[in-house]
């Protein structure tokens, strides 16, 4: 049994045993999902060469929330199957499992911690010439946060966390054995800390945020290590109306920092989101974003992003949801050079079958560009899906 294959038919028998045999145990709650979808890729590599194929993807979550004294513990998993038709090797497995505990000190302090082990193993591709050579790489990512939240006063919190997490990338495997297995990508580390400030006043909140990363990627073949550090100083403000439009704002100024490379850079970083429901079906919803994607292996150092999105959701019916939306992001490699433009839309029609069960169609087409090379690929994507609830 592969790992991330095993590693869920772990966290489901651990769920699925944490169900009491008596009558007086404690108020909780139990969650599951899955999602059964069949696809057609008009370009199943993600590449300038494009080859069309049919896939099939299962995705699956289970959660369960303990209440006891002092707050509640949260156990969670995920996992993620996708298997192509023809070129099996692209085919991606991933699973996840999550312990969340939070916990009330008192009416003023609440600290929660967190774990989380992720194992993935990816498929991909050598490109040589018009040819492709399959490869396939394992991961394990471990993970660990702690927050704590403290209410000042009545109106005003502050909640300070921590966090860290290590990368375990396996070595390449090749397809047929045509190159030895071997490391390709760096083993990350990674370090974070935050501390944001909000007062709320009815509807309105707003703050200020300030935070650092570390970021150790170490040697792996003829690339060094490199340790990247990232600051980030913002302010924030949100406008929640009950079934009214929502607005949320922050901006501010990120710093990277790379320091074995003599490199360091600031640039103004800002998000704005907003949703506005009209005529009580439909709501149309928007995003802007410009800063620092950290937690990207794209590239060695840091990815800057930018992107806008949008989307109009209509309910035609009390079982009929239409959507369609469309995004356009620009990304820069810090390390390197270069980057990449990207666009796409989508269409998706939901219907709910039952209480509990619903069907999904949807059509994605995206195209992505890397400059300055100018080399493209496009890909239009359709599936059929049925999701349903436990």
């Amino acid at each position: 049994m592969r790992l991330p294959t095993a590693l869920a038919a772990a966290t489901a028998a651990a769920l699925a045993t944490s169900v009491p045999a008596y009558a007086d145990a404690p108020p909780r709650t139990f969650k599951a999902s899955a999602t059964l979808s069949r696809h057609h890729t008009t370009n199943a590599l993600d590449s300038p060469l494009a080859v069309p194929d049919w896939y099939t993807q299962l995705r699956g979550a289970l959660e369960e929330t303990l209440v006891h004294e002092l707050g509640t513990t949260r156990i969670a998993g995920e996992f993620q199957v996708r298997r192509y038709d023809r070129y099996s090797i692209e085919d991606d497995a991933t699973a996840s499992a999550l312990v969340e505990t939070t916990v009330r000190l008192s009416d003023r302090l609440e600290l929660r911690g967190t774990l989380s082990l992720r194992a993935a193993e990816e498929g991909d591709e050598l490109p040589l010439g018009n040819a492709v050579i399959g490869m396939r790489t394992g991961r394990i990512v471990a993970a660990a946060a702690l927050q704590a939240g403290v209410r000042l006063f009545p109106d005003t919190t502050l909640v300070v966390e921590t966090a860290a997490s290590r990368d375990m990338p396996g070595d390449t495997r090749f397809q047929d054995d045509l190159l030895p297995a071997q490391p390709l990508e760096p083993l990350r580390e990674r370090l974070r800390a935050a501390a944001t400030l909000t007062r709320t006043e009815g509807a309105f909140s707003y703050g200020l945020f300030a935070g650092a990363g570390l970021m150790r990627a170490r040697a792996v073949g003829l690339l060094p290590q490199i340790d990247v550090a990232d600051y980030a100083i913002r302010a924030h403000a949100a406008l929640k109306l009950d079934n009214g439009p929502t607005l949320a704002a922050a901006a501010g100024l990120a710093v990277l920092d790379v320091p074995t490379a003599a490199f360091r850079e600031t640039r103004p970083t800002y998000e704005i989101t907003a949703a506005l429901p009209l005529a009580g079906r439909l709501t149309l919803r928007g995003a802007l974003k410009a800063a620092y994607d950290m937690a990207s292996n794209d590239d060695p150092v840091a990815v800057w992003l930018r992107r806008v999105e949008a989307e109009a959701v209509y309910a035609a019916g009390p079982r009929l949801t239409l959507a369609a939306g469309f995004f356009r992001q620009e990304r820069d490699f810090i390390g390197l050079g270069g980057g990449e433009t990207g666009r796409g839309l989508y269409g998706e029609a939901s219907w709910q079958a039952h209480e509990r069960l619903a069907l999904v169609l949807r059509v994605d087409a995206t195209r992505h560009v890397l400059v300055p090379l100018g080399i493209g690929r496009r890909a239009i994507d359709a599936q059929i899906a049925l999701r349903a609830n436990l």
